[in-house]
């Protein structure tokens, strides 16, 4: 009976492994550091590690670690064939290790510098195809017992299951990777160190002066505005401006995590204090001491934490999840929000008393639309380091633009400009493809009927190519004209398939 117990308690925890991997979470290491938990419980082991190949050097290097010593394992490094886990990566094959202080292959300087002692352990490669990125491993089978095969065959599954996770976070950065080459952040590393604003406005150059004010005091700061403005940004400049700027500073999306893990995220928990929870684990706020909290999307938080951010910012101590000690910490919360905190508070969506409390500095970043003079500096900025300049048009369609999506929207209209205008140094209107009637009054205003129509055509035959991949049977069948016209007026507009000049 007791088998089946444990055969189905196993079959749940894969499934909730399973769920994870399928589930809305934005940064991989806190889902690594999940699936590393429940590898621990499943398994039943003390401590485990997730180690990953670094290509440029060939070595490997704690990507997350768990244990009482984690902490102290990650500033190791191995070389490849060091070690269990460096033979592991070296030869692509499980280690099952009982008696690891026998072991020749166990590296012991790890365990002489931070006193702690492997007794046992399993390793597992982490494969992308038939390429070993990394090796997982459990050390310690809990109550002093030994690890058998089948747990070799579970955290094998594990290992496929962190691999995948691992593979969609190097797929998605691949896919993004020209744009984030040309992305030009709205923020420029000064001498000091800390990310400045680009700017221009006076309403902007206002904000600033008084954020440096701000940054003199010990209070929560509330900073307000919408989505895309910068709001981490002035963050940032708070920080780095305070007198705790040699402090950490600890950035937290609020709404990047699941609302029921926030409270444990953000004030760490005990062991026993929920399921996963195999041993104490600190938050974000422990993290912080002597720096600062910037919690972005403050208006996520749970009821629960709502409560708990309230006492720390009052007497300065919370306690973990299922714990019953107290813990005091000197840390500074700046928030931001893109939601109307009045109206949540009216709701009962957020406590009156916090919102108070955190609003005692409220700073408002205003949107785009509202410093004008900010944006062709911002346009030009992200332009950095390419030969490519704005026409007078397109800097036209840029300063009439409302930009409801604020900075962000502006930074990737001009990464979108940069690629679909290759081949030109110039970029026009039809590049930044804004919505609304904004670019089509700009671009045909001056012009004669003939000239209008022409331009006309062109922008038209380019979009329906574009949308069907250059392919010109596809497009003409859309256009509802013969393939042959289609190929004639291409000519004729001086365009090629691919809706580029000729």
């Amino acid at each position: 009976m007791g088998e089946v117990r444990d055969e189905v308690r196993r079959l749940e925890t894969l499934i909730e492994i399973n769920a994870l991997i399928n589930s809305q979470y934005r940064d991989v290491r806190v889902l690594l550091s999940r699936i590393m938990e429940s590898a621990e419980r499943l398994i039943g082991s003390e401590a485990s590690s997730l180690l990953l190949v670094d290509p440029g050097t060939n070595q490997l290097f704690f990507e997350i670690a768990l244990g009482d010593k984690g902490e102290d394992v990650k500033k190791y490094t191995l070389k490849m064939g060091e070690g269990i886990a460096g033979w592991v990566a070296q030869n692509g094959r499980s280690l099952l290790v009982n008696d690891a202080q026998n072991d020749p292959r166990h590296f012991s300087l790890i365990g002489e510098d931070t006193g702690y002692k492997t007794k046992n352990l399993i390793a597992v490669p982490l494969r992308a195809k038939d390429d070993v990125i990394g090796v997982l491993e459990v050390i310690n089978k809990s109550s002093g017992a030994v690890f058998i095969d089948e747990d070799v065959r579970l955290l094998e599954v594990l290992a496929d299951q962190a691999s995948i996770a691992i593979q969609n976070a190097k797929e998605y950065g691949r896919v993004t990777n020209e744009l984030d080459n040309l992305r030009r952040k709205v923020a420029v590393e000064a001498p000091s160190g800390h990310r400045e604003l680009v700017w221009k406005s006076p309403i902007t150059g206002r904000i600033l002066e008084q954020a440096d004010k701000i940054a003199q005091s010990a209070s929560p700061v509330l900073i307000l505005g919408e989505s895309g403005t910068g709001k981490e940004l002035l963050g940032e400049r708070i920080h780095s401006s305070s007198k705790r700027a040699d402090g950490p500073l600890i950035k937290v999306n609020c709404a990047a995590i699941p609302k029921e893990l926030l409270e444990p995220e953000l004030f760490g928990y005990v062991k026993g204090a929920f399921t996963d929870a195999v041993r104490d684990k600190s938050g974000y706020f422990e993290r912080a001491d002597n720096g600062t909290l910037f919690l972005d999307e403050i208006a996520e938080l749970s009821p629960a934490a709502q409560g708990k951010l309230l006492r720390v910012l009052q007497d300065g101590r919370f306690q973990r999840v299922g714990g019953e000690t107290d813990i005091s910490v000197n840390v500074r919360v700046v928030a931001a929000t893109n939601t109307d905190m009045g109206e949540a508070v009216a709701k009962g969506g957020f406590r009156q008393d916090l919102y108070y409390r955190l609003a005692v500095l409220p700073l408002e970043m205003p949107p785009l639309r509202e410093r004008p003079e900010d944006i062709e500096v911002l346009a030009r900025f992200f332009l950095k380091d390419t030969p490519r300049q704005f026409s007078l048009e397109a800097l036209e369609v840029l300063l009439s633009y409302r930009w409801p999506g604020n900075v962000r929207e502006l930074q990737n209209a001009v990464e979108r400009a940069v690629i679909t205008g290759r081949g030109r140094d110039i970029i026009l209107p039809t590049d930044l493809a804004l919505p609304g009637r904004d670019k089509a009054v700009t671009e045909y205003k001056g012009k004669k009927l003939k000239e209008s129509v022409t331009l006309f055509k062109k922008n038209f035959v380019r979009e329906v190519l574009n949308a069907h991949g250059g392919n010109q049977t596809l497009a003409a069948e859309a256009l509802g004209i013969q393939r042959t016209y289609l190929s004639r007026m291409l000519k004729e507009l001086h365009i090629d398939r691919r809706g580029e000049e000729t």
